[in-house]
């Protein structure tokens, strides 16, 4: 987990690098609102006081525009990847460690019993739809897999795979719109 003495700046600079410099990436846009934000909130500057407002308007055009939301009040490591972001939801207090990949439509949500946000380890991938729900803890070097729904804690190093769809042969199709005939 990025250290509290890391500059704002410096963990920007490291996103742009982990997005290969391009500019026209959303999951950067999505990044960098986030890292402001959260500087400007933990800021007691006269400066943070102007800077949260615009960063709350930065932050709702990201939302509008990509679909993606990274509450200030989460926490995101280093070196994360959003290589397709949209749909994206990271829920407020939510911990990411470092060098994660999340693709799209990845929810990291808040149970409904206890309230708990996920706490997810470094070098965490996950796969298109996965979900983690509640105050679960996701340990270093898993796979969540597509489609996945985690609601209990994970151990380091494991795979978490969704059921593979069944796949059954066709039955002979009808026409569509004809009607069957009386005998």
């Amino acid at each position: 987990m990025a250290n509290d003495e890391t500059s704002v700046w410096r963990l920007i600079r490291e996103d742009v690098r982990t997005h290969r410099y391009n500019p026209a990436s959303t999951g950067l846009h999505a990044l960098v609102v986030h890292r402001l934000g959260r500087a400007a909130h933990e800021s007691r500057s006269p400066l943070a006081r102007v800077a949260r407002p615009l960063c709350r308007a930065a932050w709702l055009l990201v939302k509008g525009l990509y679909n993606v939301e990274l509450p200030h009040t989460a926490r995101i490591g280093r070196r994360v990847r959003l290589p397709h972001p949209h749909a994206v939801v990271v829920v407020e207090g939510a911990v990411v460690g470092d060098d994660c990949l999340l693709r799209h439509s990845v929810t990291l949500g808040a149970g409904t019993r206890d309230g708990g946000a996920p706490v997810i380890g470094d070098r965490v991938e996950f796969g298109p739809g996965a979900m983690v729900i509640g105050g679960v803890t996701v340990g270093d070097d898993v796979l969540v897999g597509p489609g996945a729904l985690v609601m209990q804690d994970v151990p380091a190093g494991s795979r978490v795979l969704a059921p593979l769809a069944t796949v059954r042969p066709a039955r002979r199709a009808r026409p569509i719109g004809r009607a069957r005939r009386a005998s």
